[in-house]
């Protein structure tokens, strides 16, 4: 990358004008914002200079890396020939035809897919399927029911079914119909059982929940098959297979979001995959464009999709931006670049290499508790105490400052709260420069005892 400066007047314009979300505002009017204003591979630079290593690709979207001249050159292409069309009311276009088709080759059992702008946007639109399904089968069936430590989107109807420990309240009241149960998470069990002697008993809580509610009023459970932004918690291997018998036994729709962990970060193309159950309602965004343009997607089986236009009734459904033919046409790309390149097959290999690290670095730090790695997501614990699994006290904010000390070392990644650590580096990482983000992140780990 090349040397890149940027004035001060740019922070103070920010300031003056932004709306910072998620962060103090007074510490954001102290601080001020860093300032991104290059990206090339797996590195970014701000606007004084400094280079850093993303290990969070990008808020869990990159797949091919930033600056791919690829991806920018099929963006440009599909703009200069048609930037934008309808896509709904009868009308197409061809990125969307082709990136429908694309999907349904590498999306084991789903055939059909509507084109959203987000993440958000395609979780809400599944619970909205869900529930015109079971009415054009003549059933009331609308409840959602989600995990206790989600997270679905921002829109008020995901928010709905998120963590309620996310500090939401001041948008409350929130959409009725929603019901939450434990979520899968064995170093923590919110059951206070111990796996495999548990029964799965977080799965089983999912049918006591349809039996309790009424199953005759439930249209669909949803959850990602690992929890994303709430720890990179993957669940015991027996959990979807349950949770798929326990939908199918009572008439419930079963919806995956894969907006985290879709293309390739599991080390298969769908996490989905590593357990081999079929979803009947899928969610994707951040890889599906690598982060180049807002695009997500709902992939929908055949069987609800017969469902949906059993009575011939048109699905009142769209965005204006509904299948853009840009958006697609870099999807298609990102595909056609992750395919040549074997993207999902290094995600599983570089994964297997970051894991043995980890869990040498769990041996050999007192303060790493819970290592969790499936393929390029994984998570690190951090403890006071292994034995207890104590947590640090939070005034000390120890995650806060191992991130700090990561950050001046160059490294960037995600964390939920003060003590998990979450690393998810694109496929096209290096093996040099997943040593430098490992050493980088095993050295700010042992500075603990200075914190």
């Amino acid at each position: 990358m090349s040397k890149v400066s940027l004035d001060s007047p740019y922070m103070d314009l920010d300031l003056a004008h932004g709306v910072e979300a998620v962060v103090v505002p007074d510490q954001w009017a102290a601080a001020g914002s860093t300032i991104y204003v290059e990206g090339s591979g797996i590195k970014v630079r701000d606007s004084n200079g400094k280079e850093y290593l993303d290990a969070s690709s990008c808020g869990l979207c990159s797949v091919v890396g930033y600056g791919n001249r690829e991806v920018a050159d099929a963006a440009w292409e599909q703009m200069m020939k048609l930037n934008n069309s309808r896509s709904f009311g009868g009308a197409a276009n061809i990125p969307k035809i082709k990136l429908a088709s694309k999907l349904a080759q590498v999306t084991p059992g789903l055939q059909r897919f509507i084109f959203e702008n987000s993440g958000s946007d395609a979780v809400e639109s599944t619970f909205k399927i869900a529930r015109f399904y079971w009415r054009q089968k003549g059933l009331d069936k609308y409840k959602i029911i989600h995990r206790d430590r989600s997270y679905h989107g921002s829109t008020l109807a995901t928010m709905s079914a998120c963590n309620p420990g996310l500090d939401n309240s001041d948008f409350a009241p929130f959409a009725p119909g929603f019901v939450s149960i434990p979520t899968p998470y064995c170093y923590r069990c919110p059951l206070d059982k111990s796996y495999p002697g548990c029964g799965i008993a977080c799965a089983q809580a999912l049918e006591q929940a349809i039996e309790t509610e009424g199953a005759d009023t439930v249209a669909a459970f949803i959850g990602e098959g690992v929890v994303g932004s709430e720890g990179f918690i993957p669940p015991p291997p027996e959990y979807w297979p349950k949770v798929r018998a326990i939908c199918t036994k009572h008439n419930v729709l079963m919806i995956m979001d894969e907006v985290i962990t879709g293309f390739g970060k599991t080390g298969k193309f769908w996490a989905y995959q590593h357990w081999n159950v079929i979803p009947d309602l899928m969610t994707s965004s951040k890889g599906i464009s690598s982060g180049y343009v807002p695009m997500s997607a709902v992939g929908i089986t055949e069987g609800v999709y017969k469902g949906m236009t059993e009575k011939n009734k048109p699905f009142p459904h769209l965005h204006t931006f509904t299948g853009h033919p840009v958006a697609c046409a870099v999807s298609l790309k990102v595909i056609e670049i992750m395919e040549r390149e074997n993207l999902v097959e290094r995600a599983a290999t570089l994964g297997a290499y970051v894991g043995d690290r980890l869990l040498a670095l769990k041996d050999k730090s007192p303060y790493v508790g819970d290592v969790r790695v499936l393929g390029l997501m994984q998570g690190i614990e951090l403890v006071a105490d292994k034995g207890s699994k104590k947590r640090f006290d939070p005034e000390k904010r120890v995650g806060i400052q191992v991130s700090r000390l990561a950050r001046e070392k160059g490294v960037l990644y995600g964390s939920v709260g003060d003590d998990i650590m979450l690393l998810c580096p694109t496929p096209t990482t290096t093996m040099d420069e997943m040593d430098q983000i490992l050493d980088v992140v095993e050295w700010s780990i042992m500075q603990i005892d200075r914190i």
